[in-house]
């Protein structure tokens, strides 16, 4: 314990001097916490001053924020800790990468992988890569296949938690939690406004984008030679949305729902001027309403602003 805060400590002072990635941490330099990011792009402007949202958002807490200036340009309780659900997953994702790992390893599926929660994508006793695990956990959201990218680290289950909310804390992440990979406990928490400081990190990495950008994806069954189909559970990705010049798309996206935490959808949006927002929704009303709330905001947002 006392050299995981001597690690912490020397983490922060390190992000403060300096733009690069911390040592310890797989982050791209340009992508520093929302607080410690200089201000160099073009501000987006009201350009409808006065307007309100004209629907409802069913979400107990959002916040949409334009990228490269950090600028919030529509909120309600970000700051407000709620849980996650499957959005854990990129947390995950983030410890796993920081391993280096080798993306062709074997690994088997093992009873200990798997908890009650949504229809399973593998099964006990199916191996498949390193590769595979992470796409499955990405595109199907599968909780056995976080627990096993999980344990293929090496790590046990308490020092991986520990790098998950050490993770966190790096990214300034002041009201989050982690208590295990997967996102089916309701300890699992963060505000809306971190789930955006996770976001811009996770969608940095090439692996990130790429399996956040698969509408479905096909895993091999190594030692049973067959293969299954998973689909993506974020169902409007890169769907064209709006109208004329007002079109948009959503380009990534990762879902979450258990009961505590509602419907959740964090996601990366661009529209034809190639404007692009980071949007998080917690607690939307169902699994449409998180789709709908996204495509509410982010249809405001590109029609009351301009940069």
């Amino acid at each position: 314990m006392f050299d995981v805060i001597l690690n912490l400590i020397a983490a922060s002072i390190f992000l403060r001097v300096s733009a690069v990635s911390p040592a310890g941490l797989n982050l791209p330099a340009n992508t520093l916490p929302l607080a410690e990011k200089k201000i160099e792009a073009r501000l987006p402007e009201r350009d409808r001053a006065g307007e309100s949202l004209g629907v409802q958002v069913t979400a107990r807490s959002f916040i949409v924020v334009e990228p490269e200036s950090g600028s919030v340009l529509y909120e309600k309780n970000s700051q407000d800790p709620r849980a996650i659900a499957s959005i854990t997953k990129l947390m995950t994702a983030l410890v796993f990468l920081d391993r280096a790992p080798d993306w062709t390893k074997p690994v088997t599926m093992m009873p200990e992988d798997f908890r009650d929660g949504a229809q399973p994508s593998l099964l006990i006793g199916d191996q498949v890569t390193v590769k595979d695990l992470f796409y499955a956990m990405m595109v199907a959201s599968s909780n056995e296949a976080a627990n096993a990218l999980a344990r293929s680290t090496g790590l046990s289950p308490v020092d991986f938690i520990d790098q998950m909310n050490l993770h966190a804390r790096l990214l300034r992440m002041d009201d989050s939690q982690f208590v295990e990979p997967t996102g089916l406990s309701a300890g699992n928490q963060a505000s809306a406004e971190d789930v955006i400081k996770l976001i811009k990190v996770a969608f940095s990495h090439s692996e990130m984008r790429q399996a956040g950008a698969s509408k479905n994806y096909t895993v091999q069954i190594l030692n049973k030679k067959l293969s299954r189909r998973l689909e993506s559970t974020d169902k409007i990705l890169k769907q064209d949305f709006g109208i004329g010049d007002n079109g948009y798309k959503i380009e990534l996206g990762k879902t979450g729902f258990i009961n505590a935490a509602g419907y959740c959808f964090a996601s990366q949006v661009r529209d034809d001027q190639n404007r692009q927002l980071l949007i998080a929704v917690l607690g939307s009303s169902s699994t449409y309403d998180r789709f709908t709330d996204t495509k509410s905001l982010a249809y405001w947002v590109f029609n009351n602003y301009k940069w």
